[in-house]
C-alpha cells in the first residue's frame, strides 16, 4: 500500500505507440508538498507521462496513486484532487475572467457563490482584478495564462500538474507565476509537477529535478555521471538537458544505454 505521505506516486509504467515504447518502467515518488521539475528532450513522453498519472490515458501496465487515488482504477474521482495547466491556454475566450472561473468551479462541483467568491480570491492574487469583468479573448498571454492557473486552482486542488506552463509568456506573468507556486508548496503543501524548457526557472523553483529518457525516469546524479567526462562536473542543467537531446536524438532507434 502506497504511503499517505505521497502526493504523487508512479511505479513501472509502460505505455506505448505504434511499436516503440514511449514510457517504459517510468517510476516516481514525490512526497506532499514537493516541487518537482522533469525534464527531457522534444518527444521524451513528458506530457504522455502527466496525462497518464492525471488519468487521462491508461498505461499498459504499472501502478499510480495521485493524491490517494488509485488512478488505474478509479480516475474519475481524482479530478476533484488535481488542477492541470498545459502549454495551449485552454479557457473560453468569449466570457470574462470571473465568468469562466466560476464556470470552473462550478465543474468541479463548487456551488456559484463559493466559486465567485474563490474566483475573485484568485484574480486579486494573481493581480488580474481589474481585469475580472473584461472578455478573456481581448487578454494578453499572459493574462490568458494566469486565467488559466486560477481555473486549475479554483478548487482547491492538493496536486498541481503544469506542462510547459510558461511558453510564450511574458517576464512579468512568468515571475507572478513562480512566486505563486512556491507559496502553494511552502504554505499550503501542494505537490507540483512542472516540466519545462527553461532550465534556469527548474532549477530555482524546484526541489528536485529528474529527466525522463528511454522512457525512464532518471535522477540528475546518475545523468551526470554518465556526461562528467564530456561535460565536466560543473556542467549547467542546461548543458545537461542539451548533451542528452543530442545523444537521444543520435541513438533514437537503437538501445539507450539507461535499458
Amino acid at each position: 500500500m502506497v504511503s499517505n505521505d505521497y502526493g504523487i506516486f508512479a511505479n513501472e509504467l509502460v505505455y506505448g505507440y505504434g511499436s516503440g515504447l514511449v514510457l517504459n518502467g517510468a517510476t516516481v515518488a514525490l512526497k506532499q508538498g514537493e516541487l518537482y521539475g522533469l525534464l527531457g528532450k522534444n518527444g521524451a513522453g513528458k506530457s504522455t507521462f502527466i496525462r497518464a498519472l492525471c488519468g487521462f490515458m491508461k498505461p499498459a501496465s504499472g501502478e499510480i496513486v495521485v493524491a490517494g487515488v488509485d488512478v488505474m482504477k478509479d480516475p474519475v474521482s481524482l479530478r476533484r484532487h488535481i488542477g492541470v495547466v498545459s502549454e495551449d491556454v485552454e479557457v473560453y475566450e468569449k466570457l470574462t475572467a470571473v465568468e469562466f472561473l466560476v464556470f470552473a468551479g462550478q465543474m468541479h462541483g463548487l456551488a456559484a457563490k463559493e466559486a465567485r467568491a474563490r474566483a475573485n480570491e484568485l484574480l486579486a492574487m494573481l493581480e488580474l482584478s481589474a481585469a475580472a469583468d473584461r472578455a478573456i479573448h481581448g487578454f494578453s498571454l499572459g493574462m490568458k495564462k494566469k486565467t488559466a492557473f486560477a481555473a486549475a486552482l479554483i478548487h482547491t486542488p492538493s496536486v498541481l500538474f503544469l506542462d510547459e506552463p510558461f511558453n510564450g509568456v511574458d517576464a512579468a506573468s512568468v515571475r507572478e507565476l513562480c512566486n505563486l507556486l512556491l507559496w502553494l508548496t511552502s504554505e499550503r503543501g501542494v505537490t507540483i509537477l512542472l516540466t519545462s524548457h527553461v532550465t534556469e526557472m527548474i532549477q530555482r523553483l524546484c526541489t528536485r529535478v529528474e529527466f525522463l529518457i528511454d522512457g525512464k525516469i532518471v535522477n540528475e546524479e546518475t545523468a551526470r555521471d554518465r556526461y562528467e567526462e564530456s561535460l565536466g562536473h560543473n556542467a549547467s542543467l542546461e548543458d545537461l538537458l542539451i548533451a542528452i537531446s543530442i545523444e537521444g536524438n543520435a541513438t533514437r532507434q537503437g538501445i539507450g544505454f539507461w535499458s
